[in-house]
């Protein structure tokens, strides 16, 4: 394993980042913990957990896992992370997520799914950034750090507001043009970043030969070919990968050992690649932004992808619901057909006609 600075925390992380969203049989702890364990023992130090993850059993398989890595002398950073608006709910999820841990203190903690300019506002308004500034003040969190689905620019003004330390932001082949701009932002401000969603939702791997382009030598699998696509951007510090089994974790471990620097005429093939090889897809460059009534059209777009690719009109609000956070289709019912959006868009989609049938798939109104 190779490891990377975090940022200006002084923090060496691993560039592989395990995941705990993910496990096949979250009620048997113990058994779990046996997968961050070997993670740990492959030189994995940077464990993502939250409450909620795998039926709210993640937290506590990590505390599992980490009593057996301290007997083992393994270096293990915690990350987790708070919704909450407010000083005392923030102060309730920190003492819970501690007391499943079983340690003194977490490592990195996430200000949870800041989504919008408006939400973080919010969280200044109501306490809950005082409250993250008072637990480290106090030595019981290493570092403030917070997760966004925003688009770049957002997420670079984010970083320019200097509460942050680091960022855990989806990043991937198919959406990286709707991310650079953060990356730079934190890059710029000397925060660690770690991407989740590397494989896009699992789009890469499930249609390997749709995306075989981005793969830049011979023998590399796909899975090493998505993960390495965000290795070879110098501000990533690690990628994100949840686990299901040990096994999980052996292959991921060997993919990101495999990684190699990656010429940049490399990366410049593959970026093209993105707009010559999704001539029906949305690749998320965001041109499409300045809808009149602002609607977040790039959202909807990339929730379509995944109708176009698993044929399935539920992965439409699936993938709006839990990656975008947006209930239903009612804000389509705003659109005045000006086009704009349209006359923006790079590849020329027909978002309008978009939008009719996923409205049309849902129902004859935008359901909630």
């Amino acid at each position: 394993m190779f490891y990377r600075p975090y940022g200006k925390t002084g923090k060496m992380i691993s560039a592989l980042a395990a995941g705990g969203m993910r496990y096949s049989e979250p009620e048997k702890i113990d058994e779990m913990a046996q997968i961050p364990l070997a993670a740990a023992r492959a030189g994995v130090n940077y464990f993502d957990t939250a409450p909620g993850y795998s039926n709210d059993k993640s937290e506590l398989i990590l505390g599992a896992a980490l009593k057996q890595m301290k007997k083992e002398g393994l270096t293990a950073y915690t990350a987790t992370k708070t919704w909450a608006s407010d000083e005392k709910t923030v102060m309730q999820h920190f003492e819970s997520s501690l007391k499943r841990f079983g340690t003194d203190k977490i490592d990195f903690y996430h200000a949870w799914g800041v989504n919008d300019p408006k939400n973080f506002e919010e969280r200044k308004k109501l306490g809950a950034i005082k409250a993250l500034q008072t637990l480290k003040e106090q030595g019981l969190v290493g570092h403030v750090v917070c997760s966004t689905h925003m688009e770049g620019e957002d997420i670079s003004r984010l970083c320019d507001a200097g509460i942050f330390e680091g960022i855990l932001v989806g990043f991937c082949a198919i959406n990286f043009p709707f991310r650079m701009a953060g990356l730079r932002g934190a890059n710029r401000n000397s925060m660690g970043v770690v991407t989740m969603n590397p494989l896009g939702g699992g789009m890469i791997t499930d249609h390997e030969k749709r995306f075989s382009f981005i793969k830049t030598r011979p023998g590399q699998s796909i899975l090493e070919a998505a993960l390495h696509f965000n290795l070879a951007h110098s501000e990533i510090t690690a990628v994100l990968v949840g686990f299901r089994s040990v096994e999980d974790v052996r292959t991921a471990v060997a993919a990101v050992e495999s990684f190699q620097p990656v010429a940049d005429s490399e990366m410049d093939r593959i970026k093209d690649g993105i707009t010559k090889n999704f001539n029906e897809l949305c690749t998320t460059c965001n041109y499409c932004d300045k809808c009149p009534q602002g609607i977040p059209v790039v959202r909807y777009m990339e929730a379509y992808n995944h109708y176009l690719l698993y044929g399935k009109p539920g992965n439409i609000t699936d993938r709006l619901k839990w990656h975008w956070g947006i209930q239903d289709l009612s804000r389509l019912e705003d659109c005045t057909e000006c086009r704009l959006c349209e006359e923006k868009c790079n590849q020329k989609l027909p978002i309008l006609e978009r939008y009719k049938e996923m409205k049309r798939m849902a129902g004859s109104k935008a359901v909630k």
